[in-house]
């Protein structure tokens, strides 16, 4: 009975144990300590020790666009109500790159340096914020666009708020994706399907010789899947014909397509083209490149600078606004700065190597960029004429 006894105790320890770490709305938040708490001169900070005023946690990253309109908001809400409450900003950024950001700036904001907290606060996407009574109960787990003034108020007042819940682990179980159309033989597998509940993003597929062969795509519109299979950098490309706009192409549940490709060592050449001949056969839009004359941003090679890169591999990395590349062309370059721009960006640097470049610089703030390349000699500028740029056409099957 004694040995019986205390493994029901280890066990209920450890449920509410791991309650305790669950965020959840109308539950204690976790007591967890932030850590490396930057603008405040404190350096660790206990949830514990702000029990009784409300609080908001923001879970955010200088490389994110919008959490710096977010931070801004919260900066000026922190100023409006003063000591009534707490707003601690979290980062997983190390403590350099944060504290530039506090420096230019300007923010009034705590900010903790942190990479321990996912194990406790669960999220996939920024900017995530978590709204906690002044009797350390969460009333809400919300994108900071939902947050003003009255929600604030109500939330030192103890009275009932109502903000959008965020929840990146919710998946509807009612929506399941279907096949749309497939294809399977000894050279390659085709398959798409319609949108699919807790699917994104995008997978290359690799051989056994190590040689692309093909790709995943998860709930991405028609528009993305071509412009992806044609390998074009932005939309800044995409040229609307036959009354077609980007309206026609909304980002639902309806309008989301998840597509596989995977070929043999005798098609791993071919499985872009195969993918778009199995789009253009299902739907009534169609895609081709063509040149067109536009607008664009040409970058400039201008003193020399930039070395070429002795690495033995190509390698490349980017999140937001940092980049690295190792033995990478200047059109990787080229096709990341797109990424940011309005327009085409063109190479002009007439650099024929491969090059290992890294860039840290801040979104809402262009001279950073500017200045980051200059780095490596290099100047982005907007070119003074139209110039022939490759884009893509969508357009209705005649």
């Amino acid at each position: 009975m004694k040995k019986i006894l205390f493994l029901f105790l280890v066990v209920s320890l450890i449920a509410c144990k791991k309650e305790s770490t669950v965020v959840e709305v109308g539950k204690p938040i976790p007591n967890y300590t932030f850590q490396n708490i930057l603008n405040s001169t404190q350096t660790e900070l206990p949830l514990s020790d702000l029990k009784g005023k409300p609080v908001i946690l923001e879970f955010w990253a200088t490389w994110c666009g919008p959490c710096i309109p977010a931070m801004k908001k919260l900066d000026s809400l922190q100023n409006h109500f003063k000591d009534d409450i707490e707003i601690i900003t979290v980062s997983s950024e190390n403590k350099e790159r944060l504290e530039k950001y506090i420096k230019r700036s300007g923010t009034s904001l705590r900010i903790a340096s942190d990479t321990m907290h996912t194990k406790y606060f669960n999220y996939k996407v920024i900017p995530h914020a978590i709204l906690i009574d002044k009797d350390g109960i969460v009333r809400g787990i919300t994108n900071p666009t939902t947050i003003n003034k009255e929600v604030i108020r109500r939330l030192i007042a103890t009275d009932e708020i109502s903000v959008a819940i965020k929840n990146d682990f919710y998946a509807d179980t009612l929506v399941k994706g279907k096949t749309i159309k497939a294809i399977s033989n000894s050279d390659y597998t085709l398959e798409l399907r319609s949108f699919e509940a807790q699917k994104r993003g995008i997978q290359y597929l690799k051989d056994i010789d190590g040689e692309n062969n093909g790709i995943k795509m998860w709930t991405r519109t028609l528009d993305v899947l071509y412009k992806t299979l044609y390998d074009i950098p932005s939309f800044n490309r995409i040229v609307y014909k036959d009354s077609l706009s980007d309206k026609d192409f909304p980002f639902d549940k309806k309008h989301r397509y998840s597509l596989l490709i995977e070929t043999s060592q005798k098609y791993r050449g071919d499985w872009k083209q195969l993918g778009i001949t199995m789009l253009q056969e299902h739907f009534d839009i169609h895609a081709k490149t063509s040149i067109d004359t536009l607008d664009s941003y040409i970058l400039k090679n201008v003193d020399n600078t930039i070395t070429a890169s002795k690495a033995s591999a190509f390698g490349y990395s980017f999140m937001g606004s940092t980049l690295t590349t190792t033995k990478a062309p200047i059109a990787t370059l080229t096709k990341y700065l797109e990424k940011f721009t309005d327009l085409p960006v063109i190479d002009s640097t007439h650099l024929t190597e491969t090059y290992d470049i890294e860039l840290e610089w801040f979104e809402d703030d262009p001279k950073t960029l500017h200045a980051a390349l200059k780095e490596y000699g290099l100047v982005l500028e907007k070119s003074t004429n139209k110039l022939p740029i490759e884009v893509l056409e969508l357009y209705r099957k005649k």
